[in-house]
């Protein structure tokens, strides 16, 4: 059953598939990043496991909202969208020789991310999508955080 969705919801539903697709790419490369032999710190695999599950649970709140509003969410990164394409211009991959240039891609990524979440909230959306696009935001600028601190360290 399809339903009918006005033109301003088009434009809603392509920003929230933007973002589940740049989620799902990130959840790739994390879980990849935590499986790669040159990651033997512990501390840095429980770093990515969390942000990927993080990840998983921000594609299933977009994905709610997405059939609320009528449309399909994606299931896969394809390169289509404005927001997505602006992303990946800007990420870097996770691999790296080591901890540090693991911990720098990491860091690069979740900066392209902020950036992509940054201009889904100058679209104008509803603002229950406002807010959970503003609380996606802060976990990854929260994470941002963590991370600088471990690179610091390391």
């Amino acid at each position: 059953m399809r339903t009918n969705i006005h033109p301003g919801g088009r434009k809603t539903l392509h920003v929230l598939n933007d973002l589940i697709r740049i989620n799902i790419d990130r959840i790739t490369g994390l879980e990849k990043a935590a499986h790669e032999e040159e990651t033997p710190d512990p501390q840095l695999r429980e770093v990515f496991y969390r942000m990927a599950i993080e990840g998983r649970s921000n594609v299933n709140d977009l994905h709610a909202k997405v059939i609320r509003l009528g449309g399909a969410p994606v299931t896969q990164a394809t390169i289509t969208g404005k927001l997505y394409l602006h992303w990946l211009e800007a990420h870097p991959g996770f691999e790296g020789p080591d901890h540090s240039s693991q911990l720098a891609a990491c860091i690069a990524a979740g900066q392209a991310t902020e950036e992509a979440y940054h201009y889904a909230l100058d679209e104008h959306l509803p603002s229950e999508l406002h807010e959970l696009i503003e609380s996606q935001l802060w976990t990854f600028e929260r994470t941002h955080r963590h991370l600088a601190e471990l690179a610091t360290h390391a």
